[in-house]
């Protein structure tokens, strides 16, 4: 019986945390990687994705489909927004132009998380997926 009251808490715990349950549209990805020679700023909401190659460059600006937002979603669920500024880069590179440095930043109902720097191509284990997921879908925009 315990265990039956046990799965079923589970089952409700879970339902009640499902991404139908957040304001999608209140969500704001921002992706930025920077050396001396190089620039990237990847916006993704809901409704766009947004991608400056160049700096004092216009924005390549191409509607988010539903399917490249759900796989957003899907990695962004495991993320614990709050931890961001906590996070600690695995590589040290950026430090002597080794690597571009790179920052994450999630805006969430007018509150901004963001991560410490970091060397592009190699995020924070607990954001790597959506950080890849970020540029994935940033590569399809021209």
């Amino acid at each position: 019986m315990k265990f039956l009251i046990i799965l079923l808490s589970l089952v409700f715990i879970d339902n009640g945390c499902s991404a139908s349950k957040v304001n999608q549209d209140a969500i704001f990805l921002e992706y930025s990687m920077h050396s001396r020679g190089s620039y990237q700023l990847i916006t993704i909401t809901k409704k766009s994705i947004s991608v400056v190659s160049k700096r004092d460059e216009n924005p390549v600006v191409k509607s988010c489909s539903n399917s490249n937002w759900n796989k957003i979603l899907k990695v962004l669920k495991p993320v614990d927004i709050e931890n961001l500024p906590n996070l600690k880069a695995p590589s040290e590179n950026r430090f002597f132009d080794g690597a571009s440095i790179a920052n994450f930043k999630i805006i969430y109902n007018g509150d901004t998380y963001k991560t410490p720097s970091f060397d592009h191509g190699n995020p924070p284990k607990e954001i790597a997926r959506l950080v890849k997921e970020v540029l994935s879908i940033s590569e399809n925009i021209e």
